[in-house]
């Protein structure tokens, strides 16, 4: 499996060095501060002081990005990510805790892709397929858990850095069974 599709939860990592940013061309981070609402994580730059870091800051963002690529050599897309976000991951949007495993919902969501649980019917709730979020909490540490789909991707990262932030699962993303689909 390609180091896009797996996610480290448990730690940020060190920042990435220039000479790092190079090697990897086109790949987005794969460490930083998770963005549960981007579902990206914003690399942090080992070569840069933290007055260079504000000093691009201040600038619009168009000169912001094009600014920490020079200095760091990075991609575009990593600048825009780092750029999109100068105070750090967003929040989500306006939620409500799953009923059932707890993870950040939007206010009007009706079922889980963490836990596979469907409310439509608040009197007969239904589990829809195995529970990520139950998955996640019997891992041993340091374990692989595999989800299918980008969507279940981003709430299983949630999910384990809320309930487990420091015992290093890996979430994996992987293929749905008969599927010649490719993950990136």
């Amino acid at each position: 499996m390609s180091d896009s599709t797996r996610h480290n939860v448990s730690r940020i990592g060190a920042p990435y060095t220039k000479a790092e940013i190079e090697s990897l061309g086109e790949a987005i981070p794969m460490r930083g501060e998770y963005c549960p609402r981007c579902e990206t994580y914003i690399p942090a730059f080992a070569d840069l002081s933290a007055k260079e870091l504000q000093e691009l800051r201040e600038l619009p963002s168009i000169h912001s990005m094009k600014g920490i690529q020079e200095k760091t050599g990075c991609s575009l897309v990593w600048a825009k990510i780092w750029v999109s976000h100068p105070d750090g991951s967003h929040s989500l949007d306006p939620s409500q805790p799953c009923p059932y495993c707890d993870l950040p919902l939007h206010v009007n969501a009706k079922q889980c892709l963490l836990c596979k649980m469907d409310w439509h019917d608040s009197e007969n709730p239904v589990q829809l397929g195995k529970s990520i979020a139950e998955q996640i909490m019997a891992a041993p540490e340091g374990a692989t858990i595999p989800v299918t789909g980008r969507n279940a991707l981003g709430s299983a990262i949630t999910y384990a850095k809320m309930k487990r932030p420091n015992d290093n699962l890996i979430i994996e993303l992987v293929p749905l069974p008969n599927s010649n689909r490719p993950l990136g």
